[in-house]
């Protein structure tokens, strides 16, 4: 019996086989290419519009609101001890959150107890060219066991959520990072899991029991050790609200120079 000859041409194959090697890699790599920039244009849309919207509701310092923000924490600080972290962290998030200043809070919890209340908490001005400089302003928002009072740390954390209202919204250069704390035992761990590695900071801003930590302390939680990180310790007066006032401006106005450097 004769053998029937095969019709498909065994050429035109291979040479499909090696053209199909060659253009679906290039055609992954374009496809990659292609979502990477889909994302990023994605992104920036999205962060656009985040911007646009907290900047509508931005607010300017005010006597008003430091009064107010300044009582709800004299009330608690000065109640039941075992309240005091639930609704202070609760008052803050909802407070910096999407309907009040437009921002996306995020929270740092106790892997050992999710259930309890965060151990920190923050927000962030995204800089519009340096967005991996960091400027930080780091409030201690329970009085230490040392010299800090409640009224001080009341006082603190006051000007720290009107600041970050006045700040809503506006995009400097470098991003602007607003840290709140039970207390400094949760910087180690907020470094480690809200700071990545490609973030740089230069200057924190120490408010609040977060003011009486030492440099090493706060260096050795936060790995600064070398890197020429400015530590600052901008204070808060006491007295009436035009005082206080008057140095949440001061602040504001650091905050906002140094995030503005090239």
């Amino acid at each position: 019996m004769k053998a029937v000859p095969m019709t498909t041409d065994s050429g035109t194959g291979g040479r499909f086989v090696r053209a199909a090697l060659t253009i679906f890699p290039l055609g992954l790599v374009l496809l990659g290419a292609g979502s990477f920039v889909f994302y990023f244009n994605h992104r920036e849309k999205t962060e656009q519009r985040a911007i646009k919207y907290a900047a509508g509701l931005r607010k300017d310092l005010n006597e008003a609101d430091l009064k107010r923000y300044e009582q709800v924490f004299a009330d608690t600080l000065n109640g039941p001890v075992t309240e005091r972290v639930k609704t202070l962290t609760s008052f803050m998030e909802s407070t910096l959150g999407p309907e009040n200043m437009g921002y996306g809070v995020r929270l740092l919890m106790d892997k050992n107890d999710p259930n309890a209340a965060p151990l920190a908490l923050d927000v962030e001005v995204t800089g519009s060219r340096k967005p991996r400089d960091l400027i930080v302003v780091v409030l201690g928002f329970l009085p230490s066991l040392t010299t800090m009072d409640n009224n001080s740390v009341s006082r603190s954390a006051a000007a720290f959520l009107n600041i970050a209202h006045s700040l809503a919204g506006q995009a400097k250069t470098r991003s602007i990072r607003f840290v709140a704390l039970q207390n400094m035992s949760a910087l180690k761990p907020y470094y480690e899991e809200d700071v990545s590695p490609q973030e740089r900071i230069s200057h924190m801003l120490l408010l609040g029991a977060a003011a009486e930590a030492d440099d090493a302390t706060i260096a050795a939680a936060m790995h600064l050790e070398g890197r020429g990180v400015v530590l600052l310790r901008p204070s808060i007066a006491s007295g009436d609200t035009q005082s206080m006032l008057e140095s949440a401006s001061a602040i504001l106005k650091q905050v906002t120079e140094l995030a503005e450097r090239l």
